[in-house]
């Protein structure tokens, strides 16, 4: 059976369908040449910078925490009670200000029969010296009757037995000479001995009454009236406020930059929103084996009102680099996929480079691999890759 043709009215709608979904087709085709002319073909101005080799100015940063070269744990050598202290936390004090007392009622009398002893052992001297000068009195006679009865024994005036009795009392006589001698320095050591330990006692008496070792502030008190004080245990604590530092700690690739004098800007946690002011003061010679960082103290032009040993800051350190680096407008650098990069122009077209970066540098930031001198980097603002170019206002 031959097909039915078509109605002239149904052929003709058909036609003129398949010439509008041509026309549609063509008119996309051209309007896809169009956007993709417009995207790849006509160059785009965007502000650049070339990037140079130059010495540059680094903003280090690092935690830090307020800390003080002199702070001085305060405890007693001796044990006792504590009597009464004193000052409290916050307190002001001066070198030499009593702070604190123990109970020295055994020691005032421990001292008392020292000095007793010591005043007896003084007066035996002078017993001793009175035995010597009996004993030298004795000793002379004794050796005048000795000397007389030689000179008679040999005219045969006396017997024998005469001299020998005279020559045995001169002997006696001489070693009572001798005993008072050692009499005399055994009282004179005693006397010594006595004078050391009343000395001693009054060293403890004194250690009784314990005294701020340096100007500063108290920032801590452990103990109480009434508690006893084991020799070497905290009482209390003093810092001395020019001595007060912030410890910042750096990584160990800036311990060439960061040297003594160099200015530094502090921030507190406790009040972000004021800068503070200082100076690299000096530097630790020891790394840290887990961290791999370094220490650097760093002294304040302005002590905070608030301030508080521990408490937490940031520190940023204005370094130079040890040789020249590459940098670039820290505005221009963006990320992709959690990597920072910058769009560099390359034969016209803008591509996307990843970057290692180092410290800041003011509005700038190091960058340590990904460019070279002579580079163009883009702004990034609107920018895809192959990207026709057009070279715009240079940013300094």
């Amino acid at each position: 059976m031959k097909p039915q043709p078509l109605p002239p009215s149904l052929a003709e709608t058909d036609y003129s369908a398949g010439w509008r979904r041509l026309a549609i087709v063509l008119s996309l085709a051209v309007l896809a040449g169009a956007l993709i002319g417009y995207w790849y073909v006509v160059p785009r101005t965007a502000a650049w910078h070339r990037v140079q080799a130059r010495p540059m100015s680094l903003e280090i940063n690092g935690p830090g925490l307020l800390d003080a070269i002199n702070r001085v744990v305060v405890t007693s050598r001796i044990q006792g009670f504590l009597k009464s202290i004193e000052v409290d936390r916050n307190d002001s004090v001066k070198r030499g200000q009593v702070l604190a007392r123990l109970e020295s009622v055994d020691l005032i009398n421990q001292l008392a029969v020292s000095e007793a002893e010591a005043s007896a052992a003084a007066r035996s001297i002078n017993e001793a010296e009175s035995e010597r000068s009996r004993a030298q009195a004795a000793f002379d006679k004794a050796k005048i009757e000795f000397d007389r009865r030689t000179v008679l024994a040999r005219t045969n005036v006396i017997s024998p037995a005469e001299l020998t009795n005279a020559e045995s009392a001169f002997k006696q006589a001489e070693a009572e000479m001798a005993r008072a001698e050692a009499g005399i320095e055994r009282a004179r050591a005693q006397l010594l001995a006595q004078q050391a330990n009343v000395k001693v006692l009054e060293a403890k008496l004194a250690e009784a009454t314990i005294t701020a070792p340096l100007d500063g502030v108290v920032i801590s008190r452990e103990r109480n009236p009434g508690d006893l004080l084991l020799p070497g245990a905290n009482l209390m604590q003093v810092v001395e406020l020019s001595t007060i530092i912030i410890s910042a700690r750096f990584d160990e690739s800036a311990r060439s930059a960061i040297k003594p004098g160099q200015p530094a800007r502090i921030r507190f946690a406790s009040d972000p929103s004021r800068q503070w002011t200082g100076r690299v003061l000096r530097l630790s010679r020891q790394v840290d084996q887990e961290t791999r960082e370094f220490t650097a103290d760093i002294t304040l032009d302005e002590l905070p009102e608030a301030w508080a040993i521990g408490q937490r800051a940031n520190v940023a350190v204005e370094a130079q680099s040890p040789a020249v680096a590459i940098g670039v407008p820290e505005a221009f650098v963006t990320r992709r996929d959690g990597r920072a990069g910058v769009w560099v122009a390359q034969s016209g077209r803008a591509a996307w480079t990843p970057l290692a970066l180092g410290y800041t540098s003011g509005a700038n930031i190091e960058v340590t691999r990904g460019l070279k001198a002579g580079d163009i980097v883009l702004a990034p603002a609107g920018r895809y890759s192959f990207e026709p170019i057009d070279l715009g206002v240079e940013v300094p």
